[in-house]
């Protein structure tokens, strides 16, 4: 295992007329309950942080031609710790289950699909005040083809667990996640396909893939919010600005000062870049497929800057009133004014803000790929909704529920996985949008506008 270094938070300042905006990112951050549950499942209400036991990250790499490698990190205050007597040390004791599920393989003179495989690995060591974070590889062997993952976190200790799910493409010799993007002043892998901004960022690639040339188009940050769900228009793809300066992929050395990811990197080459924030697209010459990163503030998933409060309020204000806060002297003064006109009192809108950022931080936590979280489909209608009462996933997609499921008054919001491209970004989804939406989504717009929105 390596230890990843945190970086120090600084304090936000207080919002004019007695909302603590400081406050509110205490309240996002509070740690999770010790009770069994499973991410999405029907016994809680699902996409709820904070009652998760644990709170892992992850990363994924087909790291050779027969296996695959999964990368986790999770905060070191969330295990457990016990010990057998007053004078052993503590110890935490994790167990990591993968369900790899074949979707796809190529064809064979068998006719017998491949079988689905568990693999089980225990992760255990002892308590180190001075370690914020526990990180661990684990390695497992998977054959040609495409695949649903399902993986669980399990506290043997506490007893509870948290599942989610990825999907692995190793069918092309050409499938990004065969490449491995990195943080190359800590060893840090892009968790969620996202590094920090303003860091030095590396591309571990296969020795079969350094031999041609590689080229570089980066995406600053843009306003892309998705249409409301009674609106039957598509937000334009991405347009990659023309890539420019094509390199060679070179031979790591010790003059590089580069912190590599765990693992035996032998034989591998090494592209180095600096990662200024937007989007980051490697091609390989000839190829059809690229490798995207998204570097984003080190503050993600939380909001901490003035500017990204103002932009995550899109949902809700009127064009006019986005504008005013975009272009104010003062946005600040613009932002508190915003919020005061929703609350009869600044403990009232403290309320509002404190539910409203709240839902922002789940959707970059849970919805975040190539896109933050709260600007893609369903963080859109995590925020305005909140929690849905009943999610059910299948392949396809999921169905998120309000209300009881069956009943004729149930809003019902169907999220269509986006995997035309065969991309590396499990959480592209996309909803099926609908004009008979537009009552209820005006309906819950005007109840935050009123003041009316209660936590759920």
């Amino acid at each position: 295992m390596f230890d990843i270094p945190t970086t120090t938070q600084t304090k936000e300042n207080r919002v004019a007329r007695g909302i603590a905006f400081g406050g509110l990112i205490a309240m996002l951050v509070m740690a999770g309950c010790a009770t069994p549950v499973k991410l999405g499942s029907n016994a809680q209400k699902p996409y709820q942080w904070e009652s998760l036991s644990h709170h892992p990250q992850l990363a994924w790499h087909r790291h050779r031609a027969d296996s695959a490698t999964l990368f986790i990190r999770l905060p070191a205050n969330e295990p457990l710790h016990l010990r057998k007597d007053g004078g052993s040390p503590f110890r935490y004791s994790l167990e990591i289950e993968v369900l790899v599920n074949p979707i796809e393989w190529p064809e064979t003179d068998s006719r017998e699909s491949p079988q689905a495989l568990l693999h089980t690995f225990k992760w255990e060591g002892r308590s180190d005040p001075d370690v914020d974070f526990l990180t661990a590889r684990f390695s497992f062997p998977l054959a040609t083809g495409r695949y649903r993952i399902v993986h669980t976190v399990r506290d043997l200790h506490r007893g509870s667990d948290v599942t989610g799910l990825a999907l692995m493409d190793g069918w092309s010799p050409e499938a990004p996640v065969r490449c491995l993007a990195f943080n190359t002043e800590t060893g840090d892998p892009a968790w969620g396909l996202g590094l920090p901004a303003g860091s030095r960022m590396g591309l571990l690639v296969p020795a079969d893939r350094a031999s041609s040339l590689w080229s570089l188009s980066h995406l600053p940050p843009i306003d892309s919010f998705p249409s409301a769900p009674f609106l039957d228009r598509n937000i334009p793809e991405m347009q990659f600005p023309k890539s420019a300066f094509p390199r060679l992929p070179m031979t790591p050395t010790e003059s590089d000062g580069v912190i590599f990811p765990q693992g035996d990197w032998t034989g591998w080459k090494l592209i180095l870049w600096d990662g200024e924030a937007g989007l980051h697209r490697w091609q390989n010459q000839g190829d059809d497929r690229p490798i995207v990163v998204a570097a984003r503030q080190a503050h993600f998933p939380e909001m901490k800057n003035l500017d990204e409060m103002i932009r995550a309020t899109r949902y809700i204000a009127k064009r006019q009133e986005y504008q005013s806060m975009r272009k104010a002297r003062d946005p600040k003064r613009a932002l508190d004014e915003f919020w005061l006109a929703f609350g009869n009192s600044p403990e009232e809108s403290r309320r509002l803000i404190a539910t409203y950022y709240g839902r922002v931080h789940e959707a970059n936590v849970h919805f975040s790929g190539l896109k933050e979280g709260w600007c893609t489909d369903r963080g859109m209608v995590h925020i305005i909704f909140g929690h849905a009462d009943r999610i059910r996933r299948d392949r396809m997609g999921e169905t998120w529920v309000y209300g009881d499921e069956g009943d004729v008054n149930a809003l019902v919001f169907r999220f269509s996985r986006k995997d035309k491209d065969r991309s590396d970004d499990i959480n592209a989804f996309e909803l099926e949008r609908y004009p008979g939406f537009r009552s209820p989504w005006e309906a819950m717009v005007g109840s935050w506008r009123r003041g009316k929105v209660r936590k759920r």
